[in-house]
């Protein structure tokens, strides 16, 4: 999912916590990361603010500098006790862990600049780009990653997420298996296209996917950092093993298109994984 970018400078931000509050650790020597800490400041916005324009503060784990306040302005287009979701005026998505919020509150639309877009529902779905990388080890074994896209789904399938502003697909391939994965690869060939829309804690999503090849001898799935809310397993998973499962994976015909590839090798074209 997008990380949330610098708040503009006309856009206003949450209310900053009162004296009585307790503040997070400065960053720092020996600051704790990020999912060890947790917020203790009360949270304005709820799910019956879904629609509205919100405002809101969060942690976010720089690697440099440790956890570090940072802010994001825009419309809530869904909300649960696991993940909100906004959506700023360019369209771009952000995905927050509720954790993680010092401060929210919900705010007027702006006096001058266009509202965000309406977008999210069923007739709406917001638009979105994104890459996932194909894990291979030397066995020819995918790794996976389960994805919460409600409290009652799992659904399995490649590391990767939308595209940040300004990045291109090869780039957000690269950041996502670090993210999710915790390993650097070399991101090789684009070797699938996917359309799909689906719906991700509430809010409706029409995403176009690019899927790059990647190989590996192996990572640790037990010490993958899942650094994305709703990601909640990796697993190493072989070409009979997929045949076989009765999780719902993604692309539906994974297994297929898996030994296709372990056939024949990556295509010249990216193929059309379907759904």
């Amino acid at each position: 999912m997008s990380e949330p970018s610098p708040p503009r400078p006309d856009e206003p931000t949450p209310d900053e916590p009162t004296p009585d509050e307790p503040t997070p650790d400065q960053p720092g020597t020996g600051t704790p990361r990020i999912h060890q800490l947790r917020a203790r400041y009360v949270r304005r916005v709820t799910p019956e603010h879904v629609g509205q324009r919100v405002s809101v503060r969060h942690l976010l784990d720089d690697p440099v500098r440790g956890p570090i306040p940072s802010d994001v302005v825009g419309r809530l287009v869904g909300a649960d006790e696991e993940a909100m979701l906004i959506v700023d005026r360019d369209g771009l998505l952000t995905v927050l862990d509720p954790d993680l919020v010092l401060s929210s509150r919900a705010i007027p639309p702006h006096p001058k600049l266009a509202a965000e877009p309406a977008v999210g529902t069923r007739e709406a779905p917001l638009v979105r780009e994104a890459a996932r990388v194909l894990l291979m080890d030397a066995d020819g074994k995918v790794l996976l990653v389960a994805h919460a896209p409600d409290t009652e789904r799992r659904v399995w399938t490649a590391p990767g997420g939308g595209l940040r502003r300004g990045e291109s697909h090869l780039d957000a391939a690269h950041r996502e298996v670090a993210e999710e994965i915790g390993v650097e690869v070399e991101v090789g060939p684009w070797i699938w296209s996917r359309r799909v829309v689906f719906e991700f804690r509430g809010c409706w999503i029409d995403q176009a996917e690019r899927w790059f090849l990647a190989r590996t001898d192996g990572a640790d799935v037990d010490a993958a950092p899942l650094d994305d809310p709703g990601a909640v397993q990796a697993k190493w998973w072989s070409l009979d093993s997929l045949r076989t499962t009765d999780a719902e994976l993604a692309p539906a015909a994974l297994a297929d298109h898996l030994a296709v590839l372990l056939t024949d090798g990556p295509p010249d074209e990216p193929v059309d994984v379907g759904r």
